[in-house]
């Protein structure tokens, strides 16, 4: 019986890794948006909220989630606020991922491809929580020129300077060397749709 491939997308801010994920979508696969997982636990997850607030005090969380201005006031100004965050989180994500993977096709939404098709996880991150690299066949990473993903960025209402304290926030999360052992795919998102929807044909052998 064929196997199905757990498949990890990440790429550094701006480089475009949720359009992939939405081309993928289009073509029927599951795709897991980690981000998206992570503010529906900070909703939704009891346990979750119930650790937060003893870690950092009530006050870092809203009703409809935590206080974001909160943790981006801390969590950019020092790192062992934003890793202890990450370490209270992060249990919780793998556990959702884990059931992602397990789903029958099925009872996923909008999944219209067979249980043995591949499963997608988008996530920004990746590398800086190995049990979830763990579980993965693949990882694909999408790239583009730091310029360019800095124009995304302001473009999408960033300030320049926010834009490129994140860039560098994130420098270095991707490369390779994160990676050990796993099967590595870099996609180039720099020439638009129908470049990426070529490099994703042969991705996907179609």
């Amino acid at each position: 019986m064929k196997t199905m491939r757990k498949i990890g997308i990440t790429g550094t801010i701006g480089a475009g890794k949720s359009f992939v994920s939405s081309l993928l979508r289009e073509r029927g696969y599951a795709v897991l948006d980690t981000d998206s997982k992570v503010h529906e636990l900070y909703r939704g997850c009891k346990e979750l909220r119930a650790e937060l607030a003893e870690a950092f005090g009530p006050e870092c969380l809203a009703e409809d989630g935590v206080n974001r201005a909160f943790f981006v006031e801390r969590a950019f100004s020092d790192k062992s606020v934003r890793n202890k965050l990450e370490n209270t989180v992060y249990p919780y994500l793998t556990q959702a991922v884990q059931a992602f993977f397990n789903e029958p096709s099925g009872n996923i939404a909008g999944n219209e491809k067979p249980a043995s098709q591949p499963r997608f996880l988008e996530a920004a991150l990746l590398s800086r929580v190995p049990e979830i690299v763990g579980m993965l066949d693949e990882i694909w990473i999408v790239d583009a020129p730091e310029g360019t993903r800095l124009e995304r960025l302001v473009a999408r209402g960033m300030a320049p300077e926010d834009a490129k304290r994140r860039t560098l926030d994130q420098a270095g999360i991707c490369d390779a060397a994160r990676f050990p052992g796993k099967t590595l795919h870099m996609i180039e998102n720099s020439e638009g749709t129908q470049s990426l929807n070529r490099q994703l044909d042969s991705l996907l052998g179609g």
